[in-house]
């Protein structure tokens, strides 16, 4: 071989290696662009199914009849037993719903890490699962109901965390019946997953747990959470009207949280780590609260939405 013919050799031996070096960049960059939008998708869907499943068994009260019940509305950051919104002697309880507008969520100071300008979710019941009352948590708040119509412990429910004060009757009336964890839940949107360390935005869940909050991350990339909630105007167990707050009408139906039978949910996921060149000319509707939109800060964005019926309070208004 001449020395020509190894030069020109070598020069298609390089060109060839540029080529297959371009190609597995950009092959890698794509993948890591897919992996991206995967992870936006499922993060995205996950917040969604997570939220809807606990609207859906909000209200449950178990064997609590609530017809004629006093609602209250507690302080959504109150954790001590007595001011969680219970009361045997005025048939008070908690409201099973509560949305909280931006300006609200920014004032509670249960939120830490709070992302200025999105809305909140407060969402109450009890625990699906019965425990004997000798066996419930210390600190965490208990309801037990009695089931005996004729209960020498003439009261309608009790609200404690000691084994010892629960003292109402079974079906029986003779063995001391269980009891269920109340639950209050707050979902909203922080401004960073592990705060201290990175700034991507995520969905966490501030709950009353064992005499205090609990802070817990669920999704991160959620950039934003709008709520809208149906209200039943006549009693028929169906959603007549979907606002994202109270009315603000005087005695309307649409002005009282206990008349909400079912939640519209609207989740804006952003990618966790930016794609560089990427300009967002798009905008998003997130419903009654308004689009969003274009954005110049190289994240992908999508929104999912979905509507969750409140089954216990719903089903309780059916007609038979």
């Amino acid at each position: 071989m001449s020395l020509i013919e190894l030069m020109v050799a070598i020069t298609v031996g390089l060109i060839l290696v540029a080529g297959l070096a371009t190609l597995f960049a950009n092959s890698s960059q794509s993948g890591n662009e897919l992996d991206k939008s995967i992870r936006q998708m499922e993060n995205g869907r996950y917040a969604v199914e997570l939220v809807t499943e606990d609207i859906s068994v909000a209200g449950f009260y178990g064997e609590l009849p609530i017809e004629g019940v006093a609602w209250s509305a507690p302080d959504p950051c109150a954790t001590a037993l007595a001011s969680l919104g219970w009361d045997n002697a005025t048939s008070a309880v908690p409201l099973y719903v509560t949305g909280l507008t931006a300006a609200q969520a920014g004032a509670l100071t249960c939120l830490p890490n709070y992302k200025v300008g999105t809305a909140a979710l407060i969402l109450r019941r009890l625990d699906t699962t019965a425990v004997a009352a000798s066996s419930t948590a210390s600190s965490s708040a208990y309801v037990q109901t009695s089931r005996c119509v004729s209960d020498p412990n003439a009261t309608r429910f009790i609200v404690s965390s000691t084994a010892s004060d629960f003292t109402l009757r079974d079906l029986n009336c003779t063995a001391i019946t269980q009891v269920r964890r109340y639950v209050s839940r707050i979902y909203y949107v922080a401004s960073c997953n592990e705060c201290g360390v990175d700034t991507i935005p995520t969905l966490k869940r501030a709950e009353v747990y064992s005499g205090g909050m609990a802070v817990a991350p669920l999704s991160e990339g959620i950039d934003e959470v709008a709520f809208e909630y149906g209200f039943d105007t006549d009693g028929d167990g169906v959603p007549d009207v979907y606002r994202a707050g109270l009315s603000g009408v005087a005695a309307a139906a649409d002005n009282d949280w206990s008349n909400v039978v079912a939640t519209r949910m609207h989740v804006m996921s952003r990618s966790t780590e930016t794609s560089p060149g990427y300009t967002d000319g798009k905008t998003y509707s997130l419903g009654l609260a308004g689009t969003r939109g274009p954005f110049t800060d190289n994240f992908k964005r999508r929104v999912y939405s979905a509507t969750a019926r409140l089954n216990n309070p719903g089903g309780l208004r059916e007609a038979p």
